[in-house]
């Protein structure tokens, strides 16, 4: 067995051994740890996002009068609010709380979960962690090293934001509330990813279990949030790390012991993935994974066939993600014409960007402005899709047959090319 596995690894090419020694085996190409420096790139990325709200408003609403009648309009519209939630201070700073809160929380959350669960779980499907655990390293040492990494590098982000807005001339301590605020929620979504990678056999399966209840989470925020602060359901905003986020209420009168409950959620988790840690075998997950047909389906013969088995899941997903933000839109259009109306500055920079005059227009052309170059990101999921099946070896199969390289390739680049039409095209059908 040792002369055979030596074998295999000789046939394998020079790339794929590179791979196996930098760490980067099977790595998510969107994931900001799978190479370095990406952590540094979110970091900063998050932080840079709350400066340019700040920087936006400053602009486009200069006076105290234009930033009350915005927030105004906003107030009267559920979809907004269900969108990004309410304004609880009609100033600047309350302003830049209000729409960097959500930015902050899916950017910082999402780059925080892909990191613990690449660290962790994606370590011991390619076979990482059991090479380190050889070592003197304790059991539980990559679980410390990947949440210590990512609340630190959280932190970071909280501070380089804070320390922004104060330069912009917003007010301290509302500055450092906002910045932690994000901070705290990602937080609790590295907790969360933590007891993920516990649960799943895979990283995939991990990474859609800690995704799942970031979307809750928003859901439960969102729900809460239009039932207002005296609705029946104003207490879901209570259960969600989303709801706390806002209910700090940064440049608004700061609450400061909403923090204790992140603190609370955030022990209670990780003493969960400890516990949950030492009660399966390395490798394995507590959630048994749900084995496939022996034989696979006729329909499956083909390699546009096959490619499509393998992208369903990832188009699907953008499609039904998109759909439901050219819902949201919908709703929006009204309020944004609104807006436009009271603010005649704000209508003028859309008509340079857009070349636009109908109000109800704008909503349309922010959406591609804003989500054509995120849609992007899909054609290169679709098309890193070419790289993962040769890192995992399933392409050798496929081309041991009698099919061609450029036709296997094709395969997938049918999606990567066509992919991102049906998906901006999602939104259109509501």
């Amino acid at each position: 067995m040792r002369q055979l596995s030596k074998a295999r690894s000789l046939m394998q090419p020079r790339r794929w051994h590179d791979e196996r020694a930098n760490g980067h085996e099977g790595a998510d190409p969107l994931d900001p740890a799978a190479r370095p420096g990406r952590a540094a790139v979110w970091i900063v990325l998050t932080a840079l996002l709350a400066l340019g709200s700040a920087a936006s408003f400053a602009n486009l609403y200069p006076t105290a009068e234009l930033q009350q009648a915005y927030a105004a309009e906003t107030a009267g519209s559920p979809a907004v609010v269900a969108l990004v939630g309410p304004v609880f201070a009609p100033t600047l700073g309350g302003l830049v709380a209000w729409r960097w809160t959500v930015q902050g929380l899916f950017l910082a959350g999402l780059a925080s979960l892909l990191t613990v669960i690449r660290h962790t779980r994606a370590d011991e499907q390619a076979g990482r962690r059991e090479l380190l655990g050889s070592t003197v390293v304790g059991r539980h040492a990559p679980l410390t090293a990947a949440l210590a990494v990512t609340f630190a590098a959280n932190l970071v982000m909280a501070a380089c934001a804070a320390a922004g807005l104060m330069a912009l001339g917003l007010d301290a301590s509302g500055s450092i509330a906002l910045g932690l605020s994000v901070a705290a929620a990602a937080w609790t979504i590295t907790a969360v990813a933590a007891v993920a990678a516990q649960l799943a056999e895979s990283a995939g399966a991990a990474r859609g279990i800690a995704l799942g209840v970031l979307v809750l989470c928003y859901l439960m925020r969102a729900v809460g949030d239009v039932g207002g602060a005296e609705g029946r359901l104003a207490w879901l905003s209570w259960l969600s790390p989303a709801g706390w986020a806002r209910l700090t209420r940064p440049f608004a009168g700061e609450q400061w012991w909403v923090f204790a409950l992140f603190l609370a959620a955030d022990v209670a988790l990780i003493a969960l993935a400890y516990a949950l840690s030492v009660r399966r075998d390395l490798g394995a997950g507590l959630l048994p994974p749900r084995l496939g047909s022996a034989r696979a389906a006729a329909r499956l013969r083909s390699p546009l066939a096959l490619a499509w088995r393998l992208q369903r899941g990832l188009l699907l997903g953008w499609a039904a993600a998109f759909a439901v933000i050219g819902l949201a839109f919908g709703f929006v259009a009204t309020t944004v014409a609104d807006l436009l109306t009271v603010n005649p500055q704000l209508m003028d920079f859309f008509r340079d960007v857009g070349g636009t005059a109908r109000p109800s227009d704008v909503v349309f052309d922010l959406y591609f402005l804003t989500f054509g170059p995120i849609i992007a990101l899909y054609a290169i999921q679709a098309t890193l899709r070419l790289q993962a099946e040769e890192l995992e070896l399933r392409a050798e199969v496929v081309l041991a047959t009698l099919v061609s390289r450029l036709r296997w390739a094709a395969s997938h680049l049918v999606f990567a090319a066509l992919g991102p039409a049906g998906v901006i095209a999602a939104p259109l059908a509501n």
